[in-house]
């Protein structure tokens, strides 16, 4: 992460990058932002649209014209973003949560630093799902039941009940990407779907991850799952 203050307004412009002998128009937009009634507090998210699936070189940007923090690695596809600004670790200050469009670097935290002269921001690490997946649920499947065990109880999903025919031989279970990852009072939740390998991959459910501040990073600490309602 590279920060530097700026005093510019938010615009739309457009540049040009030249490679290899040839010319790319690249448009600098706005692509989610957080308003406020207070203009400084006003949160942006700023990238460069390389073309209609391929957005980089991200900027968070607080107050119309304050700081801005520059990601140039950051990458996102063409569904969009979101962009979030909770109190996530209750100290009584407001964090930013950006979620990508991207499957291997979905979601940044930006916790507030507070100092003499001002509010600023640093990236902080939040654990991966599928690392929380590993280190906190098994999922097994034995006969026609598939079986998920996490810190708080045991799930038993009959794959007759949805419909699955042909139960009999070893399938994988694993979590389906995308992840979903949102804010519900004031906690970071995200949402895996789990997913059987027969017929080329069915879901069964989703897993609910719930992520709490340990003093040093975001960490899940709860996981629930949903069975998958057929009639809905």
């Amino acid at each position: 992460m590279i920060k530097r203050r700026i005093m510019i307004p938010i615009i739309f412009f457009t540049v040009f990058s030249w490679s290899r002998g040839y010319a790319q128009t690249v448009d600098r937009i706005v692509m989610n932002s957080v308003p406020s009634e207070v203009w400084q507090e006003n949160i942006y998210l700023l990238a460069d649209r390389l073309d209609w699936k391929e957005y980089r070189n991200f900027d968070v940007q607080i107050g119309n014209e304050g700081f801005v923090y520059h990601f140039p690695t950051w990458k996102s596809g063409k569904y969009g973003t979101k962009l979030f600004r909770e109190d996530l670790n209750k100290d009584k200050e407001e964090e930013i949560m950006i979620v990508l469009d991207n499957f291997n670097d979905p979601i940044h935290i930006l916790q507030s630093i507070s100092n003499d002269q001002n509010q600023e921001y640093k990236e902080v690490t939040i654990e991966p799902v599928a690392e929380a997946v590993k280190r906190l649920v098994d999922m097994d499947k034995k006969g026609n039941f598939v079986i998920i065990t996490t810190k708080q109880r045991t799930y038993k999903v009959n794959l007759k009940s949805l419909g699955f025919s042909d139960t009999s031989s070893d399938e994988t279970i694993y979590t389906h990407v995308p992840v979903d990852f949102h804010v519900e009072k004031k906690k970071i939740i995200a949402d895996a779907v789990v997913m059987i390998s027969m017929d080329g991959g069915k879901a069964i459910g989703n897993l609910k991850l719930l992520y709490d501040w340990n003093g040093k990073k975001y960490e899940v600490n709860s996981i629930s799952f949903e069975k998958y309602d057929r009639k809905r």
